[in-house]
């Protein structure tokens, strides 16, 4: 970027708001006008769906695990649970599965551990909201895709072995990853930036997000950001379409001073991506300047947050779903040549 538009950025940012305090105070105010809509002004329009069945009953493995009283009650926890143990404990087929039940038995002995386990207990206790938002999601699939095979969910506590098990039949939770920043203990090998998404309001959203994989078509040979902007756009419009009513924060994972600052300059950060042309660039490390989880998109600006290039491709879709109204999600989802969506959408912030 060059330095007209790193200046233009910074001085807009003085002349439009005057400070970050500003915003939030903004931010506030709009937050108590609103009032009780505004669930109602974030929601989009969306098929009624109470006619599909769906139940989700989440199994709180962790309790299980807790409330064990012997390595050999954890070693038929492992066996009959094949999935947590191999994706969280690393238990494989030759594994001595005696000698690490023992081992995980003795870990729960640890202090620190039944810390997480109270603590998990505390934030996620009640998580019949996550069922209800599960149940209303996975509703919204059936009904865009009626094969869909609704995976079972479980949820553990592992001392921050891993965060997230997904596959076709199976979703699992090592909750405590997302207990918040003001957790006891925080998961070391998690940026701070990145942390801020590992808290319970997006446990859903950012699971939808890795479900839309397997409904995106892309075409392996176009190697542009654009093509990669586009399929996190698409990734982004499903969850939407999927949770019609969540917030846009959820699914971006930007905090509402960020949310406000992208849009208000969305044609600055556009016009640096053109100038900077990294709309067509095919360089992987260029690329992840706005694909990547980074702090901040320098490149652009110093208040400009990471992954820009995907919300700026969920603008794109959502301009050409704007432009083409007869386009279903399921022919978003398989359309393979970004650059005709790029196209079609007309996208011109500003304009």
């Amino acid at each position: 970027m060059s330095t007209s538009f790193k200046t233009l950025f910074k001085i807009n940012q003085i002349a439009s708001y005057i400070s970050s305090s500003a915003i939030i105070l903004f931010a506030l105010i709009l937050i108590t006008f609103s009032g009780c809509n505004k669930k109602e002004e974030q929601c989009i329009d969306a098929p009624d769906v109470s006619s599909i069945e769906v139940t989700i009953q989440i199994d709180r493995l962790e309790r299980k695990i807790r409330q064990a009283n012997s390595p050999e009650e954890i070693l038929n926890i492992l066996n009959n649970n094949e999935d947590f143990a191999r994706e969280f404990i690393g238990m494989n087929p030759w594994t001595d599965k005696v000698m690490l039940a023992d081992h995980f038995f003795e870990l729960l002995q640890n202090e620190g551990i039944d810390t997480l386990f109270l603590e998990v207990e505390q934030i996620f206790g009640d998580i019949s909201t996550i069922e209800q938002q599960f149940e209303d999601a996975f509703r919204h699939i059936l009904y865009f895709y009626p094969n869909f095979k609704i995976p079972a969910i479980q949820t553990t506590v592992t001392g921050f072995a891993s965060d997230m098990f997904i596959s076709d039949q199976q979703i699992i939770f090592g909750l405590d990853y997302y207990l918040g920043p003001n957790a006891t203990f925080l998961p070391m090998d998690v940026p701070s930036y990145i942390l801020k998404r590992y808290q319970k309001e997006y446990l859903v959203p950012q699971t939808l997000l890795l479900i839309a994989d397997r409904f995106i078509k892309s075409d392996p040979s176009d190697q542009t950001a654009l093509s990669e902007m586009i399929y996190y756009g698409k990734a982004y419009q499903f969850v939407k379409q999927m949770m019609p009513c969540v917030a846009d924060s959820l699914i971006t994972g930007y905090t509402i001073e960020e949310s406000i600052d992208i849009k208000r300059f969305e044609s600055v950060i556009w016009a640096s991506m053109i100038e900077n042309e990294f709309v067509y660039e095919t360089n992987h490390t260029i690329k992840q300047k706005i694909l990547g989880e980074r702090p901040k998109t320098y490149e652009i600006g110093e208040k400009c947050p990471g992954r820009i290039g995907r919300w700026t491709g969920w603008q794109i879709v959502q301009q050409y779903l704007r432009n083409n109204p007869g386009v279903s999600l399921q022919e978003l989802m398989v359309n393979t040549d970004a650059q005709q969506i790029f196209q079609d959408s007309k996208y011109k912030p500003g304009k």
